[in-house]
């Protein structure tokens, strides 16, 4: 009795052409195991569908997280260049305000841990920044350069310092150092030779102008002289030999003057002090 109550289901498929009539007859268990099946391979066609949505809108996202990493590290690179190029300055500048002090204004450095790294312009403005402070500390180097600021000579000891009374009979405008015989005499900075041969008070001697900062510095008692009149010198560079004794009542020694705008200064304001003079040094008569 049970079997003849089952309902079935039939399935027809009618071609337009005429062409044989096929027919499905399902019962109701099955109509509702392949309703089931259709469901469910729906709703896996719909997962797969969402998946490989997201797959790609996840893959877009790495894709953008790869160029900005990208954008990073290049900042990331330029900001250590940048970082660099500062901590080569710094030491630039504590090299000058050793020499001339602290009294220029240069550039204040950029605090680089609050820089966006993302921005160009932000880096644009720094690497403007480093180069306008490289440029400035170019033209205080150049300045320097015609600033008398080295020894002229490898001294061995200061034999008579600078005294300025105002008494032309008890001053001396100049410091008198001991050095070992035929030791090189240097420019003190760079400059034109306005004088260079024998002086009755100073020997062989040469007299530097240093341009129009101001500076002249003289260099006196000298065995021979290597440059002459007119010759450009720069800071550091041979010009003459120590070891004369012409002119001086004291002995060899090398007599070195500074003056500013005219007025004469006490060279030992000016050089950088000596760790320590060679005491094992002899002075050749």
């Amino acid at each position: 009795m049970a079997n003849e109550r089952q309902r079935f289901i039939s399935i027809m498929i009618v071609p337009e052409d005429g062409a044989i009539v096929r027919k499905w007859r399902l019962t109701n268990k099955r109509f509702a195991v392949l309703k089931a099946s259709v469901v469910v391979t729906g709703v896996f066609l719909l997962i797969g569908i969402a998946s490989m949505i997201s797959l790609a809108l996840m893959y877009g996202k790495v894709r953008e997280y790869e160029r900005y990493n990208a954008r990073l590290i290049e900042a990331t690179g330029k900001l250590g260049t940048i970082a660099s190029r500062l901590e080569r300055y710094e030491v630039k500048e504590r090299k000058l305000r050793a020499i001339i002090g602290s009294d220029f204004q240069l550039p204040s450095a950029m605090n680089i841990e609050n820089v966006d790294s993302d921005s160009k312009m932000v880096s644009s403005s720094m690497e403007q920044g480093t180069d306008e402070f490289g440029r400035l500390l170019k033209r205080q180097e150049d300045r320097m350069r015609l600033v008398p600021s080295v020894w002229p000579v490898n001294a061995w000891k200061i034999s008579k310092e600078f005294k300025n009374t105002g008494n032309p009979r008890l001053d001396h405008y100049g410091i008198d150092i001991l050095a070992p015989k035929n030791s090189s005499v240097f420019a003190t900075a760079d400059g034109r030779v306005v004088f260079a041969g024998f002086d009755r008070d100073y020997g062989n001697m040469v007299v530097i102008d240093h341009g129009d900062n101001g500076w002249v510095t003289k260099y006196g008692h000298n065995e021979s002289l290597l440059v002459k009149e007119g010759d450009s010198v720069l800071k550091g560079q041979t010009i003459a030999i120590f070891g004369g004794s012409e002119g001086s009542s004291t002995g060899v020694h090398l007599h070195y003057e500074m003056y500013f705008r005219g007025k004469p200064e006490n060279p030992l304001e000016h050089l950088p002090e000596k760790p320590g003079m060679n005491i094992a040094l002899q002075v050749q008569e």
